[in-house]
Order: structure tokens, then sequence, then C-alpha cells
């Protein structure tokens, strides 16, 4: 009987702590799939209550392509990765300009989907939130 009691405590202490692993991973993984192989083009942006729309313009663009390569219609190109800190996803970028120059970015993932995907930063303490659609 004491046995069966150890076994029975094992299986639950082992099924319990499988299910609080840690799911970082799991998170930046799929945030990655979900906007690699998109041109991800810019709506509109909102910092407080102002908001600027680009619907029908030619806009912004940005790609983040599968390899962790990105490229924007600024002529930025260079690196990404997808991380979690501090409980927020987020894309942190480092690229060159056209003319050289290195530059570092990141974006807190506010929420990506198929099609969409909403990212923000903050600036000298106002957020600005940028809304995006990909058109593939």
């Amino acid at each position: 009987m004491k046995k069966h009691l150890l076994y029975s405590l094992l299986a639950a202490f082992t099924f319990i702590s499988s299910c609080s692993k840690d799911t970082t991973l799991a998170e930046t993984n799929l945030a990655q799939k979900m906007i690699e192989d998109k041109a991800w083009f810019l709506d509109y942006s909102q910092t407080g209550t102002l908001t600027k729309t680009y619907v029908g313009q030619a806009t912004y663009y940005i790609n983040f392509l599968k390899n962790g390569a990105t490229q924007d219609s600024d002529g930025l190109n260079g690196t990404y990765s997808v991380e979690k800190i501090s409980g927020q996803l987020q894309i942190h970028v480092q690229a060159t300009t056209s003319n050289g120059n290195a530059i570092e970015y990141i974006y807190t993932i506010v929420s990506a989907g198929a099609s969409n995907l909403i990212l923000s930063y903050t600036l000298s303490g106002k957020t600005t939130q940028l809304y995006y659609t990909s058109k593939r």
C-alpha cells in the first residue's frame, strides 16, 4: 500500500512540475512564426489621442525574414530577434542605414496575428502604437 501511495505521489509531482514549465521559448517561437516572411505595411500610428493614418498611401513597410534578417522601406537592413523581457514579447532590431550608420531599436509586440500586427514603443515618455497589416 505504501509503495502504491509513493508511486501515486511521484506521478502527481511529475505531472504538476511538467505543467509549470517555462513557456517563454514557445511564445517567442510562435511570435516569430507569426511575423516572419511577410511584408508588414503601416496602416496607422497612435500616440496618445493623435492618430495618423497611412491607409491608401505609399507608406512604410518592414519585412522580418525567416533567417533573422530584416529590411524596410527606409533602406534599413539588419537582423532581428524576438525575445521575452519582463513578461513582454519584444522585437529587437540591429540595422544599418543606407549611409552605413548602425541603429538599434526595440518594439513591444502588443498583438500578432496572421495578417495584423500591433507594435509599440515609448520615446520621451510617450507611447506610440503602430498598426500593420500583411498583404501576403
